[in-house]
């Protein structure tokens, strides 16, 4: 092993990596010339709090990795199939990351991110060490890269409108941390703020948000106002009965054609309703999000009698992983909101973003969604 990692704060936007695009690091020796050949390197990646918890091991070792061209002054690896898969680790049933909405607080989300390493030594030379950094599965646009490098990420900001009786918060990357304290879930490397939308943001008779992760890799929510609707596509194995002595077969009352067991799935065609131009960062965002989930509320909502209850039924299975926020006492600041509601994990059978703009749409700007439930809507998971 090379030497221990010496960790670092993480408190600028050059430190964070979005794995769904490469993660390039070029490495150097110290006169940055062609006498270069070969280059070791040490990967960590891990969760949990940065410092507590950074492995005592590797995650992953690139052993003598000789450079492409005798003329080359650097080597060049890429990392993001590594850091990717840490993220969206499938250990004890965990896909991530995750959200689960709540009825009386703030949505709870887990495996958004991870942090990451890198200690490496050129040919003879002493270790030496990148710093360390965090990773999500977000990504990066292509115009991001300029010269070869890629610039800080960029916040595309939308305008946002809400409903009535729906708890709506934000994500975003926190930049204060410090490593002896810092850990890689909200409220520290990500920052989650409850979100109060002002009278004029606010539109009635909506039952539906869409949460995903957008481009960044964070949870961020969407508003449909728009028509939705629901089908269910039912199939069933058909196949024929025999019988040792068909004449006793009485076919007034049994079934000469069986039916299999059925499986269905549901879609949903959602309509965003008129939104707008600047919305369509967001709506492009949707479509290309790699997890989506679908809230529907049922419509009924706490009222004066529903003081001091205690809920206890927020428990919310999220791809086979089972998120419980209970224990939450209802009050007076929650009335009004929906109390009942179902979250269905979906994926996006849109494949065509048309952007619409005033000009050439004039107020007429919406966008229509066709998601499908990914799990069966019968349970046949055995």
């Amino acid at each position: 092993m090379l030497s221990t990692p010496t960790l670092t704060n993480i408190n600028s936007k050059a430190q964070f990596f979005f794995a769904e695009s490469p993660i390039h690091f070029n490495f150097q020796n110290l006169a940055t010339d062609a006498t270069i050949q070969k280059v070791t390197v040490e990967l960590y990646i891990w969760r949990g709090f940065q410092t507590a918890d950074l492995p005592a091991t590797p995650t992953a070792v690139y052993y003598n990795v000789a450079k492409t061209s005798p003329s080359d002054n650097y080597i060049t690896l890429e990392f993001s199939s590594e850091i990717r898969a840490y993220i969206s680790s499938s250990n004890l049933n965990v896909n991530n990351p995750q959200w689960a909405y709540n009825s009386t607080a703030p949505a709870t989300t887990s495996g958004e991110g991870v942090y990451f390493h890198i200690v490496y030594k050129v040919d003879a030379e002493a270790d030496r060490q990148l710093g360390t950094y965090f990773a999500t599965s977000g990504y990066r646009y292509s115009f991001e890269q300029k010269g070869g490098m890629y610039t800080t990420y960029i916040d595309a900001e939308t305008i946002r409108k809400y409903a009535y009786g729906i708890n709506y918060d934000r994500f975003a990357f926190n930049l204060t941390t410090v490593k002896e304290t810092s850990f890689s879930g909200v409220g520290s490397m990500i920052a989650q703020t409850v979100i109060t939308p002002s009278e004029r943001l606010h539109q009635t008779g909506v039952k539906n948000i869409i949460a995903y992760v957008n481009r960044l890799g964070l949870w961020d929510v969407f508003t449909p106002f728009g028509k939705v609707t629901e089908s269910l596509t039912t199939k069933r194995e058909q196949f024929n009965s025999s019988y040792r002595n068909p004449l006793n077969v009485n076919s007034q009352v049994q079934h000469l054609e069986q039916a299999g067991s059925p499986s269905g799935v549901r879609k949903f065609t959602i309509n965003s309703g008129l939104i707008d131009e600047k919305n369509n960062y967001q709506i492009r965002e949707l479509q290309q999000s790699s997890k989506i989930y679908l809230v529907i509320f049922e419509g009924d909502v706490f009222t004066n009698v529903s003081i001091g209850t205690t809920v206890d039924s927020t428990l919310v299975s999220v791809d086979n992983t089972t998120i419980t926020v209970d224990e939450d006492t209802v009050t007076e600041s929650d009335l009004g909101f929906y109390k009942t509601f179902v979250q269905i994990p979906v994926k996006n059978n849109t494949e065509t973003f048309l952007k619409k703009t005033r000009l050439n749409d004039k107020s007429s700007i919406s966008y229509t969604f066709e998601l499908e439930e990914t799990n069966n809507f019968i349970n046949n998971i055995f």
